[in-house]
């Protein structure tokens, strides 16, 4: 059995949508793809089978999705999430790779339309005035077999540990193999990009700490600490003192 028949025998129905794809030069070039949610985007398998992100999206989506392409190519597991005509949706990227090397990439989408709309209410029901960000409550992570749903208002800073993505707050730690770019597009304003391996929330950044050529963010009441680059000391005294 194929990889792409493993993924659509393993939960279509759920998933709401498969697809391949493989790279030719520079281009990817997407080699199947089937299911409930193509049809909910409106598009068909005649319209992207053969063809690349740039020829059935708009250029702005298609700059995007090119970055997470990439990115499994290079033999990541990559998650992000994405919104199109409404519909919200989960994209995993699954690469394949024989012999060293990535051959082929299968994807599958999962439809959180739904869970989305439920927050929605949620939030109008109990008149929930948003912080910085009207359309973002929650950071969507995958952890094992389970979509957890972490506040942004919790999140102290993200880092990347080897091959995962921990999410810490105050009372819990999460993690994800999404990498830390497709989960800095998750957050809002109060989230920077410290270090190539965290992002921190300046809500609770305390104390910019300097020990020789490196600098440390503390954080309110909390002991883990997370490291910023050089370049983006300044930018993020700017930040503290603008929020």
């Amino acid at each position: 059995m194929s990889d792409f028949q493993y993924v659509r025998k393993l939960n279509l129905d759920h998933c709401g949508m498969v697809y391949s794809f493989i790279r030719k030069g520079n281009d990817f070039i997407h080699t199947k793809i089937e299911g409930e949610l193509l049809n909910r985007l409106g598009h068909t398998p005649i319209e992207i089978i053969g063809k690349t992100l740039y020829d059935f999206l708009p250029l702005d989506h298609a700059n995007r999705k090119l970055t997470y392409y990439e990115e499994a190519w290079k033999g990541k597991f990559v998650q992000y999430e994405s919104r199109s005509k409404g519909i919200y949706y989960i994209a995993s990227l699954r690469p394949i790779i024989v012999g060293g090397e990535v051959v082929e990439v299968v994807g599958s989408c999962i439809n959180v339309t739904n869970h989305i709309e439920l927050q929605k209410d949620l939030d109008e029901n109990q008149n929930v005035q948003p912080f910085h960000s009207p359309d973002r409550k929650n950071l969507m992570i995958k952890e094992n077999y389970k979509w957890i749903f972490v506040p942004l208002d919790e999140i102290i800073f993200i880092e990347r540990v080897e091959r995962k993505s921990v999410i810490h707050t105050y009372n819990r730690r999460n993690e994800t193999y999404e990498a830390l770019t497709s989960l800095h597009q998750q957050l809002d304003e109060r989230f920077i990009r410290s270090h190539k391996s965290f992002i921190l929330n300046i809500d609770f950044l305390e104390v910019i700490e300097q020990k020789g050529t490196k600098y440390i963010a503390h954080f309110k009441d909390f002991d883990y600490t997370a490291k910023i680059s050089n370049n983006m000391v300044i930018p993020l005294k700017n930040y503290k003192s603008t929020f």
